[in-house]
């Protein structure tokens, strides 16, 4: 597959072509190439894409929506780390230059900041890293939120930030626009890579290999004793509170924050409490839960489940 190859079978007047699909190159024996043809719903009901400038109809996509173009894509996350936010990197400096250890954590400093990195395969046969930093200045970014919507924010800021730093290496590996017209969104982006092609014969077997190996180096033999990590109760961010963040309907969050106080556990979740002597169990697994888990998955789902019933 070539440029013109691209060209003819996914025309630009009828898709939107990503990456680098433009590339003239020359495939290897050992590599086939792939075109994917992702679809975006251009009606932000559906949740790919939202309304950014309403003045002229201009559409934006949603984390959602990248994640279907990164999928398509072959993208993976390589990586994602905490980084010094800029308040911090000034107050290290200060303290260097002073020769004095900073002690982080005593300030009211609350900003924070991501770098995450991408892979990226290419028609090219290589892999290209997008690495991409976002950082959240608290100050600036709750400036205009009600009080409900900056409590939910504060939240899961490391979660908002981090997604907006994948979404913004996504946007610059697939060179994906700011804004789009119905129009364009109506039309389907095409991103194309190689991959192994698993009709030579060399390549199959080297997968065959590779996959027998991988099993070995996973389960190992059966007097192997495999110790797993106790499981632990981490508080996730209520469905969709960072994909309205991330991708701008604040709106939404303020309104559905408000209505989640004013919401009021009916009779017959209220029925289901326990005295407080009594040991929490989950009433699916039967294992013992504590009372603040017990009393979100009463409201939640209307009955006690421990953290992992409840992601089921």
């Amino acid at each position: 597959m070539n440029e013109l190859s691209i060209v003819k079978q996914y025309p630009p007047e009828k898709f939107n072509l990503l990456g680098n699909t433009m590339v003239a190159t020359k495939v290897p024996d050992i590599m086939a190439p792939v075109a994917q043809a992702v679809k975006l719903s251009p009606n932000p009901d559906d949740g790919d894409v939202y309304v950014q400038d309403k003045r002229n109809n201009k559409l934006a996509i949603t984390k959602n929506g990248l994640k279907k173009l990164a999928d398509g894509a072959g993208i993976k996350m390589i990586n994602s780390e905490h980084v010094l936010p800029t308040t911090c990197q000034k107050c290290a400096a200060v303290n260097r230059s002073a020769g004095k250890i900073v002690q982080c954590g005593t300030c009211s400093n609350k900003d924070v900041a991501f770098k995450v990195t991408i892979s990226v395969p290419q028609l090219t046969g290589e892999t290209l890293y997008v690495t991409d930093t976002n950082e959240i200045n608290v100050d600036d970014a709750t400036s205009e939120m009600s009080a409900a919507a900056k409590a939910q924010f504060m939240k899961f800021r490391n979660q908002i930030c981090e997604a907006k730093a994948l979404n913004g290496a996504i946007r610059t590996a697939l060179h994906i626009k700011g804004t789009y017209t119905a129009a364009e969104l109506a039309k389907p982006f095409v991103v194309a890579y190689l991959v192994p092609n698993m009709d030579n014969d060399e390549v199959k077997q080297t997968a065959i290999n590779s996959m027998f190996q991988s099993s070995q180096n996973l389960f190992g033999t059966a007097n192997q004793l495999v110790l797993t990590p106790p499981e632990t109760e981490e508080e996730e961010a209520p469905e969709g509170v960072i994909d309205a963040y991330v991708d701008g309907t604040y709106e939404a969050v303020e309104e559905t924050s408000q209505a989640q106080e004013a919401e009021e556990i009916p009779a017959q979740q209220i029925a289901t409490t326990v005295e407080e002597d009594a040991p929490m169990c989950c009433e699916k697994c039967g294992a013992e839960i504590n009372e603040k888990v017990f009393n979100y998955s009463v409201k939640k789902f209307g009955r006690p489940l421990c953290y992992k019933c409840q992601r089921n």
